[in-house]
């Protein structure tokens, strides 16, 4: 399907930075006109940008800003997303909670009893300390921008566990590629998390839907999106499960 190729080539264009043509064509068996179509989508999407015989990915996709400058950003937003996506916790779950702003700020409204939170964040691990609430985590490099614990074995060993709620952040989303984040560690962690879950819950404002970042870590379907607000006339239908946080948990 179409769509299907033009995840394949984004994600090969971001290995490689540049593609060809025939090595796509060749691939994917379809003829080098469909790649050519499909080159010509992408860039009109701001994917890639084309030169004769292939493409090169497009540089303008913003790079990750660091927690300092997301925490000035959308934060009532957020806040509105965190408090809803808190209330999902049931008593004695075992719960995921990825680095971000608005993952942080669950832990102001956990009401749950006898859980076990296993992050990765540093900032995470200081509220839940604080909170009394039992947490774990994995151990690893720091990633200061961040502020992520993470090696190249911690997927692996992550695989140990399952979870009955995962809360993760994203970059971007977008209705073809998927959801997707600046690292690549980070998004294979990230998609391991998703397969070791139940319930995988994306957090994201109303900001991040129809945009793009470096590196997809899961399709639409996979995950269930909650959002602060529905914006007018946006068709949501291809982005899959998408929950707006109802009005009494915005403030």
């Amino acid at each position: 399907m179409k769509n299907d190729r033009i995840t394949f080539i984004y994600q090969l264009i971001c290995e490689k930075n540049k593609v060809y043509v025939n090595e796509i064509a060749e691939a994917l068996n379809v003829s080098p006109v469909s790649i050519r179509r499909d080159l010509l989508e992408m860039e009109q999407m701001n994917l890639v940008k084309r030169f004769y015989g292939g493409a090169i990915l497009n540089q303008s996709v913003e790079h990750e800003p660091n927690m300092n400058a997301k925490h000035l950003v959308n934060m009532e937003a957020k806040r509105d997303v965190a408090r809803y996506a808190a209330s999902l916790i049931q008593n004695n779950d075992i719960v995921y909670l990825d680095a971000g702003t608005t993952t942080e700020q669950m832990i102001d409204f956990i009401c749950a009893k006898n859980i076990l939170v296993v992050t990765q964040a540093l900032s995470i691990i200081e509220k839940l300390y604080r909170k009394q609430i039992r947490c774990y985590t994995y151990g690893g490099y720091v990633k200061f921008s961040t502020n992520i614990i993470i090696d190249g074995n911690t997927t692996e060993r992550i695989s140990e566990l399952n979870f009955n709620n995962s809360f993760l952040g994203c970059n971007a989303i977008n209705s073809i590629i998927g959801f997707s984040t600046t690292n690549e560690l980070e998004a294979m962690l990230k998609a391991k998390i998703i397969s070791l879950s139940k319930n995988a819950y994306i957090l994201a404002d109303s900001s991040k839907f129809d945009t793009l970042s470096d590196i997809p870590f899961a399709k639409i379907g996979e995950v269930t999106i909650i959002t602060d607000s529905l914006k007018p006339d946006f068709d949501y239908t291809p982005y899959g499960k998408v929950i707006c946080c109802p009005s009494n948990y915005r403030k």
